[in-house]
């Protein structure tokens, strides 16, 4: 009697953290609904060095990608540098959860009720920039780890009166939202990607990405294509305080960027609207007229 054929099974590559183990886990379980007769396995890469430096993690699922150790990997496009390595490509993009950010604290601050000269988490460049401008009394202090790790920071510990941190980690890990209250987008603009996932491949592999093609969600693609090719022509990184919110209605996109100083309230802003099937073209052109605004010497200066 011949036994029934083992399962293909598509490695799902991730990091260790809860918030890369939800992502990855939440695409993994869509992909085993949609092909049952598949296997689907995660597979944690390890890295070596500071394991909270997200660039060592994307350099090494890049690498594993590469030597077939794994099929896709799951990303946050956030920090997803624009340019991929020769070889590898994006096959999906899932649809985006809210790019907002939040304020975290115990007793659930909004920037307006915190108290005088708090302290407040962050490493973001752009938050920084952005809350200094509405609470310039406010101490912003960097705080390390994950997510999990920087939310408990905030409410077991006594360093911070808050944290800001985007929303949609919150959503995914299904954690902490008692917490959390919005920051409105007018008064802190997200990152490019902020809040959307990126599933990335080899593009040899023609079978993979035709398997990949149905957790693509079309706006969302047209949205963070159009906010990366921003980023990619003010030869930004993942690093920069570059701010940007991409709204598409009635197949019109709308597109608001915002390049700050690390070293003063100095910013240059633009806004451009257009057919949503040019965005990543209006992108571009909303780029060059901020580049001769003057966003090039604040990018340097970020750089210095």
């Amino acid at each position: 009697m011949r036994k029934p054929a083992a399962k293909k099974v598509v490695r799902v590559g991730t990091r260790g953290s809860l918030l890369a183990m939800a992502q990855a886990g939440e695409i993994k379980r869509k992909l085993e609904k949609k092909y049952p007769k598949l296997s689907f396995r995660l597979v944690v890469i390890q890295t070596r060095g500071d394991e909270f430096q997200v660039g060592v993690f994307t350099k090494a699922i890049e690498e594993a990608l590469l030597k077939n150790r794994v099929d896709i990997a799951v990303h946050s496009l956030k920090d997803l540098p624009t340019e991929l390595p020769k070889g590898l490509c994006l096959a999906a993009f899932p649809k985006r959860l809210d790019p907002g950010d939040v304020l975290i604290s115990k007793r659930r601050y909004t920037l307006q009720t915190l108290p005088k000269n708090a302290v407040v988490g962050t490493g973001s460049p752009r938050r920084k920039r952005q809350i200094q401008l509405i609470r310039p009394d406010l101490c912003l202090a960097d705080i390390r780890g994950n997510l999990d790790t920087r939310v408990r920071k905030v409410i077991h510990g006594k360093k911070y009166a808050a944290a800001v941190v985007a929303k949609a980690g919150l959503k995914r890990l299904k954690k902490y939202l008692n917490f959390a209250v919005p920051i409105p987008l007018k008064e802190v603009m997200p990152a490019v990607g902020q809040a959307a996932l990126g599933i990335e491949t080899r593009k040899s592999d023609r079978t993979l990405i035709r398997l990949l093609k149905p957790l693509n969600d079309p706006r969302t693609k047209m949205q963070v294509c159009a906010e990366r090719r921003f980023l990619k022509e003010l030869r930004g990184g993942c690093r920069v305080p570059v701010g940007i919110l991409s709204e598409i209605r009635q197949n019109k996109i709308r597109i608001r960027a915002a390049v700050f100083s690390t070293r003063s309230e100095a910013a240059v802003t633009g806004e451009i609207r257009g057919p949503a099937s040019q965005s990543e073209k209006l992108a571009a052109i909303l780029a060059k007229k901020l580049l001769k605004k003057g966003a090039g010497r604040l990018l340097r200066e970020a750089r210095s």
